[in-house]
C-alpha cells in the first residue's frame, strides 16, 4: 500500500496557512505543500502578511508539527524571462521552514532541444552557485508539467541534468501516453516529490474527479512505487481546486484518497 501523505495548498486556495495545517492535523497527513494561500500564489507576500518574519513561520511549524516539503513557485525553467530574484526572496521563507524544494516547471513545448537542454542546465547551475555563495539550503525541483511529460524528453533532460531533483506529476505523464514504470524508470535516483491525481476522458478533455473514480491507473503506481520505492520523496494530492473551482472540495478529496493506492 502506498500512503497520500500530504497535500497541496493549491487544493484549498482560500486558506491561510496556519488553515491548511489545521485541515492536515484533522486528516492524519504529515506534510503539506505549500503553493496557493488566501487566493493568491504570491507565496512572499502572503508568507510576509500572514507571518511577519520568517522566524515565526519557523516556530509556527515547530508547534504544529507539520513539515513543509516543498514550495512550488510559478517559474518556468526553459522560459526567457525566468528571474531568480523572486525565488531568493521565496528562499528565505523556504528555509526558515525547513523546506528542501523550491518547485519550478519544466516549460512549454513538444519538444526538447539541444539549446533547451544548455539554457536548463545553466540556471540550475547558476542556483547552485547562489546556493553556494549566499548559504540558501532549498534546491530547485524540476516538475514534469509540460514539455517533460514526455518521457523522451525526461529522458534526454535527466541524462544532462543528472543532479536535478524531479518533481514527478505522475498524472500528467501518464496522460501523455507515458507508462508509469518506464517513466519511474528514467527518472530514478531523482525522484524527490510526487503528485497524484485523477481523471476522466470527457468529450476529448481531460476533467478531475475525487481519487479513485477517474481512470487514472492507481494501482499500477502504488506496483511501481512499491517495486522502485523513492527514497524519501512525499506522495502529494495535488487536488486543483485553485484552477477549477467547479470540483468538490479537498475534504472530500482526501477522504476518497486514503484508500485509493
Amino acid at each position: 500500500m502506498v500512503l497520500v501523505n500530504c497535500f497541496s495548498t493549491l487544493g484549498c486556495p482560500q486558506r491561510t496557512l496556519r488553515q491548511s495545517i489545521e485541515l492536515a492535523q484533522a486528516h492524519d497527513i504529515p506534510m503539506v505543500e505549500v503553493r496557493t494561500l488566501s487566493g493568491s500564489n504570491d507565496l512572499t507576500q502572503n508568507l510576509a502578511s500572514e507571518f511577519g518574519q520568517p522566524a515565526d513561520l519557523t516556530a509556527c511549524l515547530g508547534d504544529a508539527d507539520i513539515k513543509v516539503p516543498v514550495m512550488g513557485s510559478s517559474h518556468r525553467l526553459f522560459d526567457e524571462t525566468f528571474d531568480f530574484a523572486p525565488l531568493q526572496n521565496l528562499a528565505q521563507w523556504a528555509d526558515a521552514a525547513g523546506v528542501r524544494f523550491l518547485r519550478v516547471f519544466d516549460g512549454k513545448g513538444e519538444t526538447l532541444d539541444s539549446e533547451m537542454l544548455d539554457l536548463a542546465q545553466a540556471r540550475f547551475e547558476h542556483w547552485e552557485a547562489l546556493r553556494a555563495a549566499q548559504g540558501i539550503k532549498a534546491q530547485l525541483l524540476i516538475e514534469t508539467h509540460g514539455v517533460l511529460c514526455a518521457n523522451q524528453a525526461l529522458e534526454a533532460f535527466c541524462n544532462r541534468l543528472r543532479d536535478a531533483p524531479i518533481l514527478w506529476d505522475t498524472h500528467h505523464t501518464w496522460a501523455a501516453g507515458n507508462a508509469l514504470a518506464q517513466t519511474r524508470e528514467i527518472i530514478g535516483a531523482r525522484l524527490a516529490h510526487l503528485h497524484v491525481k485523477d481523471s476522466l476522458l470527457r468529450a476529448g478533455k481531460r476533467q478531475y474527479v475525487l481519487p479513485g473514480t477517474g481512470s487514472f491507473p492507481a494501482a499500477d503506481l502504488a506496483r511501481v512505487l512499491t517495486e522502485f520505492p523513492p527514497v524519501s520523496a512525499a506522495v502529494s494530492l495535488e487536488w486543483e481546486k485553485h484552477w477549477h473551482p467547479e470540483i468538490p472540495d479537498l475534504e472530500s478529496a482526501l477522504t476518497y484518497a486514503r484508500p485509493w493506492l
